[in-house]
């Protein structure tokens, strides 16, 4: 049985090694065989961007033997011509400055010209290096250049809006660089997280082909159901055999936590499931949080406790097709970063409209997303967040008020005073969503005859009706509940009723929450 690629990226490694290697050389002759040359593809991180860029590199090389037993070596009369590659990962490149920038990228140059025997030590800069180096290898046959992680300078820096737009003017330049280099290239393929603006990869670059959300695309990176049958069948055996279960089943288990992400806008295209957790899961035989648990960039957490508000039905979000494009680094919209980063991903797509709906791809991401963001909202670590999502069930479930308002209390205490809004909606509404995110059954704004009822939960035995107010007694928030008879609608279910007057305020700087509560007599 082949080994699984938990820890290698490279074509030559996994075929020389004996990894199992989920053949997409049919998606790569298909891609340039059609006389397009320039691409760009944006894909979630360890979603195997690096090795489709590695697969790239050997496919231009020439290195015919390692793929005769893949599709391009088995299935088409390809004549294997070799190219010159100049194969940059922007990962690796310093970014803490823009002199850093410049002075690592052009020794990444230099020691690619070395190795074909170049010498551009004589150029000022990395573009003038870039420059010798494409012109001089062009005299012998065009040049492939393959840039894995162009973003990477960039989303390092933006929390430190001088440094990224230093960083941004600079690849302004370098792009704009292997545009009037266009003559001697044979194709450029591009990769990246986000899509930024004012990179010339969008605009000074117009010839570059996106496919990120083209069916082209669609299936380049992560796995279809049917290459997961087809290359892991023996992986998915030996792991129904461990758990005495069908391969089916375990496929169903499978799909839950893993598949749905959909990169393309036509229906027939397949969901994909995600690479990097099919693969430790079959290797740990077990389904939990892989590719989440790898840890979640540190720009998102921070545009996640400015923007939170805008993520409150994200289960059902709508945007445009130009709200998912490109965007700058000084005004970056929470929805489609969170798209072009793997947390949300198309359900639906509307022709007419150009509307796509997002919402979570699968379990994995649904569940461990949601205690994230109680994570980032509150500045509690996760371990923190699961425990107190423990408590407020069980709070609810014993009906311990004290128990669920102490947990609720300490979550919200530790929001910074700078995020808080001096208004009951905003303490409504974020109370609201921390529920949501925890799995309650909760409703807000509900009619009834009286008036609206701030907040419904319920759990199996119990309704808890709450009237929510900010720099106002509890006690006058239980006296509403109480006046306007808002426990009639619920008196017909058979439940206990319990009614909860919560009041937030500020105190040295501090949120405090103080609560009454009574529960109606049955």
């Amino acid at each position: 049985m082949k080994h699984l690629p938990l820890d290698v990226s490279t074509l030559k490694m996994m075929i020389e090694r004996d990894y199992v290697y989920i053949d997409k050389t049919e998606h790569i002759f298909n891609l340039f065989n059609k006389g397009n040359r320039f691409y760009f593809l944006s894909r979630p991180r360890r979603f195997g961007k690096t090795l489709l860029i590695s697969t790239l590199k050997e496919f231009f090389l020439g290195n015919k033997n390692l793929f005769k037993d893949l599709w391009v070596g088995e299935s088409v009369e390809y004549q294997w011509p070799q190219y010159p590659v100049i194969h940059l990962d922007f990962s690796t490149i310093a970014n803490k400055t823009e002199a850093f920038f410049d002075a690592s990228l052009s020794l990444e140059l230099k020691t690619i010209a070395t190795s074909y025997g170049i010498d551009v030590s004589a150029a000022q800069s990395s573009n003038d290096k870039l420059k010798i180096l494409v012109r001089t290898l062009a005299q012998k046959n065009e040049v492939v250049l393959l840039i894995d992680e162009y973003d990477y300078p960039l989303l390092c820096n933006l929390e430190f809006p001088i440094v990224a737009n230093a960083l941004q003017n600079m690849m302004r330049n370098f792009y704009s660089m292997i545009k009037a280099l266009d003559p001697h290239l044979r194709a450029v393929f591009i990769t990246g997280v986000s899509k930024f603006s004012k990179t010339s990869i969008f605009s000074g670059m117009n010839n570059v082909n996106d496919i990120t959300l083209k069916p082209e695309g669609a299936t380049l990176l992560g796995y279809t159901e049917s290459e997961i049958r087809c290359f892991l069948q023996p992986h998915l055996e030996d792991f129904a055999k461990v758990k005495n279960l069908s391969v089916d089943t375990i496929m169903q288990e499978m799909q839950a936590w893993y598949n749905g992400y959909r990169f393309s806008e036509n229906d027939e295209t397949a969901k994909m499931y995600n690479p990097f957790s099919v693969l430790h899961c079959l290797q740990n035989k077990q389904f939990k949080n892989y590719w989440f648990e790898t840890g979640t960039p540190g720009f998102l957490v921070h545009l996640l406790k400015k923007q939170y508000q805008f993520i409150e039905n994200i289960e059902n979000i709508e945007l445009s097709g130009s709200s998912l494009g490109t965007f700058d680094i000084n005004d970056m919209p929470i929805i489609p970063i969170l798209f072009q980063t793997g947390y949300l991903t198309i359900q639906h797509y509307n022709k007419e409209l150009d509307k796509y709906t997002l919402s979570y791809p699968n379990h994995e991401v649904a569940e461990s997303f949601k205690k994230y963001l109680v994570s980032a909202l509150s500045h509690t670590d996760i371990v923190g967040v699961e425990a107190s999502i423990y408590q407020i069930k069980h709070a609810l479930e014993i009906c311990n008020i004290d128990l669920f308002c102490n947990t609720l209390r300490s979550l919200f205490a530790n929001i910074p005073y700078l995020l808080h809004i001096p208004e009951e909606k905003y303490y409504h509404s974020l109370f609201q969503f921390m529920l949501d995110l925890m799995g309650l059954e909760a409703q807000s704004e509900i009619m009834t005859s009286k008036g609206r009822i701030d907040l419904v939960v319920q759990v199996k035995s119990t309704v808890f009706i709450f009237e929510i107010k900010f720099k106002d007694s509890a006690e006058n928030a239980l006296k509403q509940i109480l006046e306007k008879r808002y426990y009639e609608k619920y008196t017909a279910g058979g439940k206990k009723i319990v009614l909860i007057g919560l009041s937030f305020h500020y105190k040295d700087k501090t949120l405090n929450i103080d609560w009454v509560n009574q529960e109606m007599a049955s």
